[in-house]
């Protein structure tokens, strides 16, 4: 079975005819070319995995060949081939959309290495197309990213309290940078509030003095800088929902009153003679231990109980691995849109490398980084080479832990095999056998695939 089907443009009869005899002989389907005008009828006739085009040729440059390539298929990876001394013209090739580029004279090992690495890129490109909407959930104009258990459960939960149309008091629990904003928003917005105002305040943010009076306004004359009437933001909130965030911060002169509102859905400004009747669904988020606080008693235990009706846990990044390739993939979509940038995608080694990283200041984290890498880096594929030195592997020095027998081993055979009895340690689990093998879970699927390997039996 062929591993893919390979163009090989270049006008030197000799080289191209090496190049097909090699890609052959290591399984591809290679078929070579000596123009460009073959080349685009080669593409047109019948569709390719990857190409081989040579920078310079007779009728056309590489460069010029390269839109019109993508034109016809955008996600086929093309590696330029360039004589010595093109490298600035090669770069600016890669910054056109080529996968990578090679100067002549070619060397057999790290052409392989980087067709594999290309077709393996775009199987994963292709894959995660194809399950984008399984990892995406909409809510009106939010969207929650994860395809872990824990997000699942989150997701099914902001749906059935949409459904039901609940009121109940919610608190979201989280490290910080966790997502605990963007899942008010979904509540909100799957909710029947939808239409009307949501309120986001940072408990952490309001000077302490005027917490109240921001919370839940005051007339005029009730302090000393109270020259007229002021509406609060419960007030602001009416029909809508509050978003009371790091509610674990909030002074404890204001928690008696926030805990009259919920108790009443009422309140009084300050300085204020009558109670004003607002509707208002108040969501809460903390990081912090509020059981310890209630303890210490820094937290009132009765407000306590009246926010954590419906709780709602987002564990961090570094217990739902699976999730951060599919973050990770939503941040580089919402920035290229947001930035009005060209669109860019992650090549497998950088996906595999953010999915080793512990990510301390979670999503957030996450998003601060590649926001970085797309405004800075003008690459399409966004590599191992541009994240952060923190992020990149870093091979371990020490004893050998594999020692290569005299008469040497056959690679794909020794991958099968690691491949099988990861799987058999872990009965089949996948994103256990990839955390075994120090791999994605999408990289192990495409190991999957190449070797035939039925992942239930774990066997070919």
């Amino acid at each position: 079975m062929s591993k893919g089907r390979v163009l090989v443009c270049d006008d030197e009869m000799l080289i191209r005819l090496w190049l097909e005899e090699h890609l052959r002989e290591e399984g591809y389907a290679a078929e070579g070319v000596a123009d460009g005008t073959t080349l685009l009828s080669a593409l047109e006739r019948e569709p390719a995995d990857l190409i081989l085009l040579d920078l310079r040729l007779p009728d056309a440059s590489g460069l010029d060949l390269l839109p019109r390539i993508r034109a016809l298929d955008p996600t086929l990876p093309v590696i330029m081939i360039t004589a010595y001394g093109e490298v600035e013209t090669a770069v600016a090739a890669v910054r056109a959309g080529a996968h990578h580029f090679l100067e002549k004279p070619i060397q057999l090992p790290e052409l392989l290495l980087l067709i594999e690495q290309a077709l393996e890129t775009r199987l994963l490109r292709r894959e995660l197309d194809q399950d984008r909407e399984g990892y995406r959930w909409q809510f009106s104009d939010v969207v929650l990213v994860g395809r872990s258990y824990a997000m699942r459960k989150v997701a099914e939960l902001i749906t059935r309290l949409g459904i039901k149309g609940s009121p109940a008091n919610v608190l979201i629990r989280g490290e910080s940078g966790t997502g605990k904003d963007v899942v008010a928003r979904a509540i909100h917005a799957r909710g029947p509030r939808q239409a009307f105002p949501f309120i986001h305040v940072n408990c952490t943010a309001l000077p302490e003095n005027l917490v109240e009076s921001e919370l839940f306004g005051h007339e005029a004359g009730a302090f000393t800088d109270a020259r007229g009437q002021k509406r609060g933001l419960f007030e602001l909130a009416d029909r809508g929902t509050i978003f009371l965030d790091e509610i674990g911060d909030m002074p404890k002169s204001v928690q008696a009153k926030l805990l009259h509102f919920l108790e009443n859905h009422a309140l009084r400004r300050v300085g204020g003679i009558r109670d004003l009747s607002l509707d208002v669904h108040v969501i809460t988020a903390t990081n912090r231990d509020i059981e310890k606080a209630v303890a210490s008693g820094d937290f009132r235990e009765d407000l306590f109980y009246r926010l954590n009706v419906v709780l709602v846990h987002l564990p961090p990044l570094r217990e739902r691995p699976e999730d951060i390739a599919p973050l990770a993939l939503h941040f580089v979509d919402l920035l290229c849109h947001e930035l009005r940038l060209p669109q860019r995608h992650l090549s497998a080694d950088a996906l595999r490398a953010l999915e080793h990283y512990d990510w301390p200041g979670n999503a957030r984290e996450l998003r601060n980084i590649l926001e970085r890498i797309v405004l800075l880096e003008d690459a399409e594929i966004i590599d191992v080479s541009h994240l952060p030195p923190r992020l990149r592997s870093v091979p371990e020095h020490g004893e050998r832990t594999f020692v290569l027998p005299p008469a040497g081993v056959s690679l794909d055979d020794l991958e099968r095999e690691l491949i099988c009895q990861a799987l058999e340690r872990t009965a089949g689990n996948k994103t256990g056998a990839a955390r075994l093998l120090g791999l994605s879970r999408d990289t192990l699927r495409y190991r999957l695939e190449k070797y035939g390997i039925d992942g239930a039996t774990a066997r070919p």
